[in-house]
């Protein structure tokens, strides 16, 4: 089914999470969405969204560049992490602002996800309406893939950026020990493998899957968004992960993805787009209040104003 309306997608949603509360009861449980401009993996809407997705980082291929990403990310722009105290705070602010890293937002919020659906996170008219289908994949989340921002596997996943790909060496006895020497720098209370090797080997474990987690909410952006990420850990010399999100692989223990699931999706009809976005308008979700920084609100008026120009001329 393709979405014209937004009460469309409310109840496309609403049935999806139905259907899986009803097949598969499990405490605990999240569901969280992303939305999507686009098919990113196909150049025709029609196709079916695939469950796979990846993070930004491995998306665009960048990953032999990780190290100089953050660091001239780090060095043009210090003043703006200046309050950061980790590295996962650092890495969700870049993230927000388009850099591509191992974490991928996603949002607890479906109004909010079918805003980006639409291309309300694009920049310019253009983009937001590029003449393709919008999707929003939503996700299911078992408890025990839910970590803490603060946790050991989040943690080493932030930091993944300040090692170099030939020194991660997640199938080997202390194959994580360079990576390990990083995250003591900034957090001395971290154990090695050599110091506590079953500590050790679970983190082996752990950073060869994606996880989940909540952010601190110290910047309006993310604050504003409702965010959550995805943190996508990666294999020996930093390898992408290969997460299917499949529900097959959802109760696979040695899967990427075990534990995350994608449901099911909802399109979204490329021409019903910016009749979408002003009926989000009406609950509260105008774009310049999704992108609160002075230069965010401009563009999203400007676009806006531009909309209801080009409404005018037809």
């Amino acid at each position: 089914m393709r979405c014209n309306t937004l009460d469309e997608i409310v109840g496309e949603v609403l049935r999806l999470i139905g259907e899986e509360r009803s097949m598969h009861p499990e405490s605990g449980a999240e569901f969280l969405f992303r939305g999507e401009s686009k098919n990113y993996k196909s150049d025709s809407d029609s196709d079916i969204l695939d469950t796979a997705f990846q993070s930004y980082l491995d998306r665009t291929g960048l990953q032999e560049y990780e190290r100089q990403l953050y660091e001239n990310a780090l060095r043009f722009n210090v003043a703006s992490f200046e309050d950061d105290q980790t590295m996962v705070e650092r890495i969700a602010r870049m993230q927000h602002y388009g850099l591509p890293t191992r974490f991928c937002d996603v949002t607890v919020n479906a109004l909010l996800s079918t805003h980006f659906a639409c291309g309300g996170g694009e920049r310019d008219l253009a983009n937001r309406d590029n003449g393709r289908d919008g999707f929003i994949r939503i996700i299911k989340i078992a408890e025990h893939k839910m970590k803490s921002f603060g946790s050991d596997t989040i943690q080493a996943i932030a930091h993944l950026p300040l090692v170099d790909a030939w020194k991660v060496k997640p199938l080997e006895f202390d194959g994580l020990g360079y990576l390990s020497y990083e995250i003591r720098n900034n957090r001395p209370g971290f154990y090695t493998e050599k110091m506590v090797p079953e500590v050790g080997e679970q983190l082996r474990h752990d950073i060869q899957h994606v996880w989940a987690f909540r952010p601190m909410m110290n910047s309006r952006r993310i604050s504003k968004q409702d965010g959550m990420f995805l943190a996508f850990g990666c294999g020996d010399e930093k390898k992408p992960l290969q997460p299917t999100f499949s529900p097959s692989d959802y109760e696979n223990e040695l899967a990427p993805s075990y534990g995350i699931k994608q449901i099911g999706y909802v399109q979204i009809a490329a021409n019903a787009k910016n009749r979408i976005r002003e009926q989000l308008r009406l609950f509260g979700m105008p774009g310049e209040l999704v992108y609160p920084e002075l230069s965010n609100v401009c563009d999203e008026l400007k676009i806006r104003f531009e909309e209801i120009k080009k409404g005018e001329e037809k």
